[in-house]
């Protein structure tokens, strides 16, 4: 069963984030999101130039990272390095937003940028398996039945969150269709009823008429 799940991986989970580098504006904040099941790794590994990735040359300060999950909450926040890392597992399923920001120190003068590279992996991608297998102490063949089964472990929980997922669209399409069936009645409701009305009050007024 672990070797179907292992060649489902490839279709069921995200492919593994291409390197990107972007600036970041003193006073503004760069975001990202990522869409992860419950109880996934991600990890984002970055470089922060400094003078290197100052447009003017001049040394950069403080960049930092905050991590939000789906409900706002703040997962993480930090001060990038110059090069590192930062990473998470996601308690719940769902987007989560990765903010970069740089706040001026300066008074009076245009807003440098800096320049950030970035790579974002999530699950299985995102293991450090030399670093596991040194500190292990696994052989090639233990190491890769632990890749087997993590890769398995992430197709689980991605399934899982596509299913509760599609529960949780199924559940308001329902709803909103009840609303609308509910609402077509009400406006046939009237309708009959002001037909009826329409229909009394001519019969009414032409009774009136003959009468005279």
């Amino acid at each position: 069963m672990l070797l179907a799940l292992a060649l489902l991986a490839g279709l069921a989970l995200p492919a593994p984030s291409a390197g990107l580098y972007f600036y970041v504006t003193e006073g503004q904040h760069r975001c990202f999101l990522e869409e992860v099941p419950q109880d996934t790794l991600v990890v984002a590994q970055y470089k922060n130039p400094d003078l290197i990735g100052s447009i003017d040359g001049q040394p950069s300060h403080s960049v930092r990272v905050t991590v939000t999950s789906p409900s706002s909450n703040t997962v993480l926040a930090t001060s990038l390095e110059k090069e590192g890392r930062v990473a998470f597992t996601s308690d719940v399923g769902g987007e989560f937003s990765l903010c970069f920001s740089s706040n001026s120190s300066r008074w009076f003068s245009s807003p440098r940028k800096f320049k950030l590279d970035l790579s974002i992996n999530v699950g299985e991608m995102a293991i450090d398996y030399a670093e596991v297998a040194k500190r292990e102490h696994l052989t090639d063949l233990e190491l890769e039945v632990r890749k087997l089964n993590d890769k398995a472990k992430d197709v689980l929980n991605e399934m899982k969150y596509q299913k509760d997922r599609e529960a949780r669209f199924r559940d308001t399409s329902e709803s909103s269709n009840g609303r609308v069936m509910w609402w077509s009645l009400f406006q046939m409701a009237v309708l009959v009823v002001a037909g009826v009305w329409q229909v009394m009050y001519m019969r009414d007024f032409l009774q009136k008429k003959k009468d005279r």
